[in-house]
């Protein structure tokens, strides 16, 4: 059975867009969402590309709730990317599903998963990512 990730969105008209990820390796699973500034997605895509097409730069995003400071106090979505070698990098998703704001460590349910794609499976969901923020797809997936 194939690892794989897959994304959604739900796009605002405040510039803002939800993102919602569920991760898949053998038997374990998990799903989380987050909100974004839709502006910071595209960027994460731009970054994205450029890091599987000359592998400098690993790029992360990573949302869920915030502090009054700008601290990330529950981490529910966070892709981190960074290089394994010539044709594979590795990813780490995290997903989260906290309750209510403020719950307490015991009520959250997570999963840390590596993913672990060749550059062609990163250039394509980076394609898919695009025809998301354009409704052209409905869902963009990593398949490993």
């Amino acid at each position: 059975m194939k690892k794989y990730l897959k994304v959604t969105a739900d796009i605002e008209d405040d510039g803002t867009v939800g993102l919602t990820g569920v991760v898949s390796s053998n038997r374990f699973s998990g799903i989380g969402q987050a909100w974004f500034d839709l502006s910071e997605v595209k960027e994460f895509i731009v970054q994205l590309e450029n890091f599987a097409k000359t592998k400098e730069n690993p790029p992360e995003i990573a949302g869920g709730n915030w502090d009054g400071d700008g601290i990330l106090i529950d981490k529910l979505f966070s892709l981190r990317f960074y290089l394994l070698s010539n044709i594979r990098a590795g990813v780490l998703v995290e997903l989260a599903d906290c309750p209510y704001t403020d719950c307490r460590a015991e009520e959250k349910a997570s999963i840390y998963l590596e993913l672990q794609p060749e550059t062609q499976e990163i250039i394509t969901f980076c394609g898919q990512l695009k025809g998301l923020l354009t409704n052209e797809v409905s869902e963009a997936c990593l398949e490993c």
